[in-house]
This record gives structure tokens, sequence and C-alpha cells, in this order.
């Protein structure tokens, strides 16, 4: 996610770098965001939210190493397009960076 420091820090504080985060978000505003967009007409598209769901309800999430999560966070946020109402990407990667973090289980040991 791409974030830019206040123009109060820009100001006061030109020298030092900004400490970026993500931000907090509660689970009630998650589940605003992922109703609303369920009602957007995406096309095999689908929201960072939708995406996130999707993790979250294949079998094996409980199961996801640290390592695995990364290398599917890697995957997807090269993939990610962003166009003036937000960000999008195809359902299809989703399901491909799972199944290739997965597979290198068959490739262990």
């Amino acid at each position: 996610m791409a974030t830019a420091p206040p123009d109060s820090h820009i100001a006061n504080h030109p020298e030092e770098k900004y400490p970026h985060q993500m931000p907090d978000v509660a689970m009630p505003d998650l589940m605003k965001l992922l109703d609303l967009s369920a009602r957007l007409p995406l096309d095999g598209e689908i929201t960072p939210i939708m995406a996130w769901v999707m993790i979250l309800k294949d079998s094996n999430f409980k199961t996801l190493t640290k390592e695995e999560f990364g290398a599917i966070k890697g995957e997807l946020l090269a993939k990610v397009r962003c166009y003036g109402f937000g960000a999008v990407l195809e359902e299809f990667e989703v399901r491909d960076a799972l199944m290739n973090a997965l597979a290198g289980r068959a490739n262990v040991g």
C-alpha cells in the first residue's frame, strides 16, 4: 500500500523518514468493506478484502507457515492493480498463489 507522510511531518521534520505503517482496521470495518466490494461489478477481479477472505476460507489456511504466507503475499503484491476507484486483482491469481505456496511442501523433505 502506497502512503505519503502528512504535510505537517514534511514541513516540521523534512530530514526524518516517516514511520509508515498499515492502519489498524477493526473487524466491523473489514466486514463493511467486504459487503461493499461484493456489490461491485468486477467480472473476475476481486478486491484485496475479497482476496483475504479467499485465503482465510482455504482448507490449508490454518497450516500455512510464515514462509508460505510470505510467499503468497509476495506473489500477490506484484499482481495488484489500482484503478481510480481502488485496488483489484484477478481471482485466479489468489488461487494460483495459494497453490504455488502449498506446492513447495511437496518439494521439501
